[in-house]
């Protein structure tokens, strides 16, 4: 974009007179915005006072802008974005009353012309202007005027006749819809490659290096001739260093489960204007609860003039998009973004095309069942604030609020939290790696963009970003005030969910021992190791847990009818025991004491705690399947609110609890 100068060349002025605009909405009227808090300040002034010139032009009281005006000094903003935020007008309305005032056409940005320069001039008080050009390489002037500053604004373009017949107006939402519409071939490309152009060796693109294929081709090859040669030591030591590292991820666990837990202290938010925050959601063909998210987050606790919501849909998805577009109507904050279509079809490619329209100082991720805490982004902003300089993601608690409707439900709720309200503290506090949940991520959104975004290629690029952040040195920690969550029901829903999960913990492994040295180097000895139990004792126990159980079961026969006949034989059998009832006493304390007294129930569902890890055996072996077969597959998991948790649930209150 070039800098506006003054020598532009002339437009004629758009002929005909100016445009007259519609009666300013207001509180009552029929269609009328959300209400706010005082109905005495919202009523349309009859005999505005004659001093304040925005109230004239707006034909709004002076109380109202008197509001309107605190509100802008106490968040850093202007009179017109609390006008808008507060209802009192839409930005159409009052960019064609200030119009009118100045004599200026109003107009919108054509679709082909392109944006070619910015300017503000302060010298003269002139406001925000935008030059374009079109296919004809002609060009225009578009203003965008604030209502404080119309009468400065006034004596120069009757100071200067040719710069007025050059002029219209416009909006922000113009601006920013041209300057995206301008900017979708460019953001598509690099949200479809993302890290596969800018950082390859970092993208799950390709499942393999040639290194590592060759590596584990040869390591294939020497087992198989183990096994054909001595199968007996052979399977003896494979048992014995799956064992080893099922028992040592185990360790993470018990250090969770000793470590204090403590009420989350009270933080105290900066005596300053609050920053501009961003929301990012994706949808993918959820027309049954796009209406009740938007409620949700309209719930969310922070100035409106200074929050961005933006909804990521697919083009091709009309109707989630229409069920949308109803939905945030006379909601200033919310914003559609509509991705065209193309491949991968992954969540994080949505959120990667929609980032660069994002401006906020913070970004917090949720997903389309959400029903966040509506005090959760001051909470991340007061930890941000005053947390340690690297800090660069919180995360928020999601608990599963549909937990007690079967039992598959309920051991995800167990499962939840234990890992959101316990482990996930644990290693946030202790500044070790953390594989971050899908959702309700709160981001610095400059530190986000160091790390290159999300990996589109990637499907579960939660676990992955949460590494590329600690390998840059960044630190992420925890919050306390959850996000209600919504588990699958249904057993195949469930499973399609968890072998993409297993997938993307198998494509986040392989991504980053790409150059194990070289991760050693940027994480240190503590954090790599942290890495390695948390991801190879994930993937393992996920499949050896079962066969623990099974092998443990028939030694204990075995030792009891015929006793130990070796050594080795009683040590494996000891480690067997202990993998298989140390896990399952692990995760019973890891869940009940994170559980708040709303979930006691839940404790019921433990008994099938066994069975779950079954079925979570069966999807890693799927996962693994898949990982050769259909790499960047994307099974969506649908989501029945039917049975959805409200925010009224006792749980949307739950006492904010971390590990210390």
């Amino acid at each position: 974009m070039e800098p506006m100068r003054d020598d532009v060349s002339d437009h004629p002025a758009m002929s005909g007179g100016p445009y007259v605009p519609p009666p300013l909405p207001c509180n009552g009227a029929s269609g009328s915005f959300p209400p706010v808090p005082t109905r005495s300040v919202l009523h349309v002034a009859r005999r505005p006072a004659r001093h304040d010139e925005a109230a004239a032009v707006l034909g709004l009281e002076p109380s109202v802008i008197a509001e309107a005006r605190a509100e802008a000094a106490r968040n850093g903003t202007d009179l017109a974005a609390e006008l808008v935020a507060a209802g009192h007008c839409d930005a159409e309305t009052l960019a064609a009353r200030m119009a009118t005032r100045l004599a200026l056409p109003v107009e919108a940005i054509a679709a082909g012309d392109r944006i070619i320069g910015f300017a503000a001039n302060d010298r003269t008080a002139l406001p925000r202007l935008v030059k374009t050009c079109d296919a004809r390489l002609d060009t225009k002037l578009f203003l965008l005027p604030r209502p404080d500053g119309l009468a400065r604004l006034r004596a120069f373009l009757a100071a200067r006749p040719d710069f007025a017949r050059r002029a219209r107006v416009t909006t922000d939402g113009d601006v920013k819809r041209a300057l995206a519409q301008q900017s979708e071939r460019q953001r598509l490309h690099a949200a479809t490659e993302s890290l596969a152009a800018t950082h390859p060796r970092q993208s799950a693109r390709n499942v393999l290096e040639p290194a590592q294929a060759m590596v584990l081709t040869l390591l294939a090859c020497g087992l198989l001739a183990a096994v054909a040669h001595v199968p007996s030591s052979t399977l003896f030591f494979l048992h014995l260093i799956v064992g080893t590292l099922f028992a040592a991820a185990l360790c993470l666990r018990l250090a969770a489960v000793l470590g204090r837990v403590q009420v989350t202290p009270q933080l105290t938010e900066p005596d300053e204007p609050k920053p501009l925050y961003s929301v990012l959601v994706a949808l993918h063909r959820e027309r049954g609860v796009a209406d009740r998210l938007i409620d949700a987050l309209s719930r969310l606790d922070w100035p409106v003039s200074r929050l961005e919501i933006k909804i990521v849909c697919e083009a091709d998805d009309p109707d989630t998009i229409s069920v949308v577009e109803q939905a945030i109507d006379r909601r200033p904050q919310f914003e559609i973004v509509k991705v065209p279509a193309s491949e991968p079809r992954t969540k994080p490619k949505a959120l990667n095309f929609a980032l660069p329209l994002t401006a906020g100082e913070f970004l917090v991720l949720y997903d389309a069942e959400d029903v966040p805490h509506p005090g959760q982004l001051r909470e991340a902003y007061a930890r941000f604030r005053s947390g340690p300089g690297e800090l660069a993601c919180l995360q928020a608690p999601l608990v599963v609020g549909n937990g007690g409707n079967n039992w598959l439900a309920g051991v995800f709720a167990l499962e939840y939290a234990a890992l959101f309200r316990r482990l996930l503290p644990w290693l946030g506090r202790h500044g070790l790696p953390m594989p971050l949940g899908g959702t309700s991520n709160h981001f610095v959104r400059a530190r986000l963009l160091d790390v290159g975004g999300w990996d589109s290629h990637n499907v579960t690029e939660d676990a992955d970003l949460g590494m590329r952040l600690c390998r840059k040195g960044y630190r992420i920690e925890t919050i306390g005030l959850p996000t209600l969550e919504h588990a699958p029901e249904k057993l195949d829903i469930w499973f399609r969910q968890r072998t993409r999960w297993m997938k993307g913990w198998m494509q986040t492994y392989l991504v980053h021992m790409r150059q194990p040295v070289l991760l050693l180097r940027e994480l240190g000895a503590r954090r790599f190791l942290t890495f390695q139990l948390l991801f190879i004792g994930m993937l393992a126990s996920s499949v050896a847990h079962p066969l623990f159980l099974a092998v443990a079961g028939a030694g204990l026969v075995r030792a009891v009818a015929q006793g130990t006949d070796s050594v080795s034989f009683g040590a494996l059998l000891a480690l067997d025991l202990f993998n298989a009832v140390g896990g399952y006493a692990l995760f019973v304390a890891l869940s009940k004491q994170a559980l708040d007294k709303e979930e006691g129930k839940l404790v019921r569902y433990f008994p099938l705690v066994p069975i779950y890890w079954v079925m979570i055996a069966a999807a890693t072996v799927r996962a693994l399947a898949q990982l050769f077969t259909a790499p960047h597959r994307w099974e969506k998991t649908p989501h029945d609110m039917a049975s959805r948790a409200i925010p009224h649930d006792a749980r949307y209150r739950l006492d904010p609890r971390v590990d210390a």
